[in-house]
């Protein structure tokens, strides 16, 4: 079996994207700016694409629906060059969907619908010890303790974005799979959910209980890091020239993080790369609308 650099283990969703004129209220018509548009979407979707787009093969761990939206998403696959024997069709299921609604500002509403995203199956384990890399995003809880006992029986470095959901599982809920983290990847509110309180002290708290390193995104603001409970650090970020699209920023930043670490940087140098690529992302329309690597440096010059 081939090896690749990335395995991405979690969601992947067609999603519909409309740009509105302002977000909706209750008993309130809004217009659109331009037409809709869809794409495949879903975090570790995301991950796995921006990865081909900085030079770095990719897998993805996901199920959809054996419907007209599911070939879609694996037409998608196939056309950007992830790897998705592992991208299981469930038998009369329902693709996972995402309704996205984007202001003129670039910030997002979504509305979601999991359809078979979730569906009960068995994580490949031998298939993820081909990767250098594993990185998971918030699933099914059975998929997030399965990938991460495959990534502590064959010594992989795993990085975990957990987001909303699994985030308000709690501490004590994600144990099985942090002790087994070398990277987790989260935002204020989803520390806040995890520990049951927010506090910088908290990232290195989780960095020496877990002897991982812990990232704290902060959309505009510096990143705030920690490795294995050492000192607390800090990594500005970049100003985009024009924000499109807010919708997938984390994830390119996600990529950028674990691409920069793929290639022996630091963690402070990942950080940074991981910023480049989310500021590269939000001047373009769509979750998975990062540029190539090439387009990345031009602009930031990293």
């Amino acid at each position: 079996m081939p090896s690749i650099d990335i395995a991405c283990v979690g969601h992947l969703v067609y999603d519909i994207r409309d740009y509105v004129e302002s977000f909706p209220t209750a008993d309130r018509t809004v217009r659109l700016r331009m037409p809709s548009q869809i794409s495949a979407g879903g975090s570790a979707a995301n991950v796995a694409l921006n990865a081909i787009r900085l030079n770095h093969s990719s897998g993805l761990v996901a199920s959809v629906g054996d419907d007209l939206h599911g070939r879609f998403l694996l037409s998608e696959l196939a056309r950007e060059g992830i790897h998705s024997a592992h991208v299981h069709l469930v038998k009369k299921g329902r693709t996972g969907l995402s309704i996205i609604l984007i202001d003129p500002d670039g910030e997002v509403m979504v509305i979601e619908d999991t359809g078979s995203s979730d569906e009960k199956r068995r994580i490949p384990a031998n298939y993820l010890a081909t990767a250098k890399w594993v990185h998971m995003s918030g699933c099914r809880y059975e998929w997030m303790v399965q990938t991460a006992k495959a990534v502590g029986k064959y010594h992989l470095p795993l990085s975990f974005d957990p987001g909303r959901a699994a985030s308000s599982l709690g501490q004590k809920k994600l144990e099985p799979i942090l002790k087994h983290v070398d990277m987790l990847i989260i935002n204020r509110k989803e520390m806040a959910a995890i520990t049951g309180s927010f506090s910088l002290s908290g990232v290195k708290e989780l960095a020496r209980e877990y002897e991982c390193e812990v990232v704290l995104k902060q959309g505009k603001g510096p990143a705030v890091a920690c490795a294995g409970g050492h000192d607390v650090f800090e990594v500005p970020s970049f100003k985009a020239p024009v924000v499109v699209d807010t919708l997938g920023a984390g994830d390119a930043f996600d990529t950028g993080v674990i691409c920069g670490k793929l290639e022996k940087r630091s963690l402070y140098e990942s950080i940074k790369m991981g910023h480049a690529c989310a500021a590269a992302k939000v001047m373009h329309a769509g979750a998975q609308s990062m540029p190539q690597r090439s387009v990345v440096r031009k602009l930031f010059k990293f």
